[in-house]
């Protein structure tokens, strides 16, 4: 299909569904003029944002799903997210708790579309764009601290039943325990402030855990710098006896390489792992705050797939609009 037909399914698909919620806000507008893809709301009006694409321009299927379950899973965050918790969290503990709490909430706002009956094909459309922001991208390592927000946004939807492309990687995190106790929390939580309070949780549990590690990296470090440091000393001293053996008392051993006795091991700052360590304890920014890593939104992949059919700057505006959109069927399997 042309990028034109695709805007109008996309357009038509919304406006049923948005129907068949009753009406729950006013106005629902599909903007297709803008940099980046993503919703707003102005007074009783909702925006669902695409990047503007070339209307001349084949759209395949693949990529008509996957803005089909965005603006899903978008409306889904209009509909059951409570924005004042996460807000005031966000304000509060920082950027990362903040992704903490997208990353579970995510799977949360599926379930309840898929289970309000709103969109007949949600769960279908949602897998799908899961795995397919996976097979883009790939998945994160089970010990990147960074992406735990995602890695949690993945394997809540797995828990919700989702068949998902990669193998899951709880597990082998260090971060386990903490990981399955809070996706399973998040199963039991029935709204927005009881995810953030969840998230707030999990990751004083993670600090908690992350010095622990810490800990024993820096314990195992120093056992094998002293290991290391008792193997050269032995080595010197095998070394310094031959040499006092073979030197037959000549010039007493004053000045004489290998004959130091003042030289005693062990001194402080002689060593390796004797100096202070210059890293701040646990490492985290100011205000708890911490280095994002991928956004569990799929924001960012949509903006990417929509790039392959970017209109030019000076075609960048909305297509009139001309009388109701068309509805065209399409292809979930």
């Amino acid at each position: 299909m042309l990028a034109l037909e695709a805007k109008r399914g996309v357009e038509a698909t919304l406006e049923r569904v948005f129907k068949a919620t009753g009406n729950k806000f006013h106005t629902l507008v599909v903007a297709w003029a803008g940099r980046t893809a993503g919703i707003k709301t102005e007074g009783d009006t909702t925006y669902i944002m695409f990047p503007s694409i070339d209307e001349t321009k084949p759209v395949s299927q693949t990529l008509f799903n996957e803005l089909i379950g965005y603006a899903l899973h978008e409306l889904g965050h209009k509909w059951f997210t409570q924005d004042r918790p996460w807000d005031n969290a966000r304000q509060q503990h920082g950027s990362y708790v903040s992704a903490l709490i997208n990353g579970l909430e995510d799977p949360r706002i599926e379930q309840c579309v898929v289970n309000s009956g709103y969109a007949p094909n949600a769960r279908v459309l949602f897998e799908f764009l899961t795995n397919q922001v996976l097979r883009k991208n790939g998945y994160v390592e089970p010990d990147d601290f960074k992406n735990i927000p995602f890695m949690l946004a993945i394997e809540g939807r797995r828990l919700n039943g989702y068949s998902i492309c990669f193998d899951s990687i709880v597990n082998a995190s260090p971060y386990r325990t903490e990981l399955r106790w809070a996706l399973k929390a998040a199963q039991k939580a029935n709204d927005t402030k009881a995810i953030v309070k969840i998230a707030i949780a999990l990751y004083e549990r993670l600090k908690k855990r992350r010095e622990e590690l810490k800990q024993q990296e820096q314990q195992q470090q120093q056992q094998e710098q002293q290991q290391e440091q008792q193997q050269q000393d032995g080595s010197e001293a095998s070394q310094n006896g031959a040499g006092d053996a073979n030197a037959d008392g000549e010039g007493e051993g004053e000045g004489q390489p290998g004959s130091q006795p003042g030289d005693e091991p062990g001194e402080p700052g002689d060593q390796p792992g004797d100096q202070p360590s210059d890293k701040p304890g646990g490492g985290y920014g100011e205000g708890g705050d911490e280095p994002v890593g991928r956004d569990p939104e799929p924001t960012d992949f949509i903006n990417d797939r929509c790039g392959e059919i970017k209109a030019d700057a000076d075609e960048q505006r909305s297509r009139p609009h001309v009388g109701k959109p068309i509805v065209l069927d399409f292809n979930l399997v």
